[in-house]
């Protein structure tokens, strides 16, 4: 069997669920689960969540548009469809921009609704998306690109 196969498979075992209903799924927990621990008021809470849901989608968006501005793949199910290595832009200061975004809707959301909740939850998410998500699509990517990825990792960090 050919190796790049081999990595392919095992890439697309990993990555079978969209981040986006990862994310959606974890939100909904944070929110079902509000219930059960005590209510928190932070003070400023709601804006701050706010502002935090708002950056995430500036960050998402700059990302997707990078990707059709160097007519990428923008799904994540097959990351070894990808074309180009994006290292310009929101690229030059986190290597996963479309998760960080999707992590500061998260916790805005959990701010908002369910303090106590967002921290079991958001650090869960994490945990989920580095392992199902970001080392799959690292691997395919030093499949892809090879030295190019390798320097790329070296000078932007996973997350921020």
């Amino acid at each position: 069997m050919d190796d790049e196969w081999i990595v392919s498979m095992m890439i697309n075992i990993k990555t079978k669920i969209p981040p986006p209903l990862v994310a959606l799924t974890f939100g909904f927990l944070v929110n079902y689960t509000k219930s059960i621990f005590p209510k928190i008021e932070i003070g400023w809470g709601g804006v701050f969540g706010s502002f935090m849901i708002i950056t995430g989608l500036f960050i998402i968006l700059s990302a997707i548009i990078l990707f059709k501005k160097y007519k990428t793949t923008i799904t994540p199910l097959n990351p070894s469809n990808a074309t180009k290595l994006i290292v310009h832009g929101i690229y030059k200061f986190s290597r996963n921009p479309m998760y960080l975004g999707l992590l500061l809707i998260l916790s805005g959301i959990s701010i908002i609704q369910n303090p106590i909740g967002g921290l079991l939850f958001v650090p869960l998410f994490i945990l989920y998306l580095n392992h199902f998500q970001i080392a799959p699509e690292e691997s395919a990517m030093l499949n892809l690109f090879k030295d190019d990825f390798l320097k790329y990792k070296e000078n932007v960090r996973r997350w921020i």
